[in-house]
């Protein structure tokens, strides 16, 4: 191994970093926007349309990083950060709702995008010889996401949300000042990188092509539980405070499983530990959203150690051992349109979904004309109970 604990550090420094930003992006996503007037409908269509783009874009910038000609993998990370940095001083310095909606799609395309380049540098770095250990790095990203998400919702009580694309901004910008930090690796293996294209990846490997079908399935509840989590607990009567500590929590569970993968994957097939991952989505599907107080929601979480926690390692690790040296970086990018897919559905089908159920029960305060993001509460009460799953 390269003298390489410095490197590794950094790329853990890094995880922290973009997962931080994960929750001012993504988790407050539905109350940021909520905030700026859209309905639930016109929030689970935005981020749809965010993971439709970025699904578009992922594979174009995963090919780029794969060929390595214009673009290094650590370059083409770094203009992604500082072209995310740009939606995000737009959406403090101008609320209009319609430039809002524009400038969080491309700030949700870009943010995701970036995911699966983080992934394929880690990767990169390990098939290039340096010691790194991805679960540990990973689980460090899941911890800073915690101690991040635990104090957000207080700060958005304080600040405004307005404070959330101030601290996005500043997160990237040290994302990319780090990323210089990183050496030029090279791709292992053959020099000759596949020109294939993701149908003929998925044709050629029919196990990667079910997994990838797999993670699509279980990642719309996934999604539909994290866009709309806010709604599950003003359910309960809590709110934004509430959203941070819960996320924050369950951030905590990964971090214990993430940094003992390394050791837990040696001799295992990650193919089934994906598969063993799959039944505890489901039962955090099902338990999540009908926990009827706060204690309940807690417990309900605990699914995500069996789930999220081994899932996110294991098909990184799985991406990397099947695919072909030219396909590696492509191979991350296409789980993780898995996941944009999953998403797309997920926050789609459950914001309309709100939004109906609402206009079906008689609810008079339909986001769209509500004052605040918190007069929105679905009646919750008596025997409607049994009935609602979100």
């Amino acid at each position: 191994m390269n003298g390489s604990k410095h490197i590794s550090n950094c790329y853990s420094a890094l995880q922290g970093l973009y997962w931080m930003s994960y929750g001012a992006i993504y988790t407050f996503a539905a109350v940021f926007l909520l905030d700026r007037k859209f309905t639930d409908s016109q929030v689970g269509t935005l981020i749809a349309l965010a993971c439709v783009f970025s699904a578009i874009f992922q594979p174009f910038a995963a090919a780029a990083a794969d060929r390595g000609k214009r673009f290094s993998l650590r370059s083409l990370m770094t203009l992604i950060c500082l072209l995310t940095i740009a939606p995000m001083v737009l959406l403090f310095f101008f609320p209009q709702q319609a430039l809002s909606g524009v400038c969080y799609v491309i700030l949700m395309l870009l943010h995701l995008a970036f995911q699966p380049l983080l992934s394929a540098l880690g990767m990169q770095l390990l098939n290039n010889g340096y010691y790194l250990n991805f679960g540990a790095a990973r689980g460090i990203g899941s911890m800073s996401y915690a101690v991040l998400a635990f104090f957000l919702g207080s700060l958005t009580l304080i600040f405004g949300l307005r404070c959330l694309p101030v601290i996005g901004s500043l997160l990237y910008l040290l994302m990319a000042v780090l990323l210089q930090a990183f050496p030029e690796t090279k791709r292992s293996g053959s020099s000759i990188v596949s020109s294939r294209g993701t149908v003929s990846i998925l044709r050629e490997n029919h196990r990667f092509a079910v997994l990838c079908l797999g993670i699509i399935l279980i990642f719309i509840s996934h999604s539909a539980i994290n866009t709309y989590m806010i709604q599950i607990l003003q359910k309960i009567g809590k709110g934004n405070q509430e959203l941070g500590q819960v996320m924050a929590y369950t951030a905590i569970l990964e971090f214990f499983v993430m940094v003992g993968f390394s050791r837990f994957v040696k001799g295992r097939d990650c193919g089934n530990i994906m598969r063993f991952t799959a039944i505890f989505f489901v039962l955090k599907a099902v338990f999540v959203p009908l926990a009827p107080n706060l204690p309940m929601i807690y417990a309900a979480f605990l699914t995500q150690i069996f789930s999220f926690a081994l899932f996110t390692p294991a098909s990184v690790y799985y991406a990397n051992a099947i695919l072909p040296a030219g396909d590696k970086v492509k191979g991350q990018a296409m789980i993780t349109i898995a996941i944009t897919m999953g998403n797309i559905a997920g926050s789609f089908l459950c914001g309309n979904f709100i939004t109906l159920w609402a206009h079906h029960s008689g609810y008079p305060g339909d986001s769209w004309h509500c004052r605040h993001w918190s007069d929105l509460l679905l009646p919750w009460s008596g025997k409607n109970r049994a009935h609602y799953f979100f």
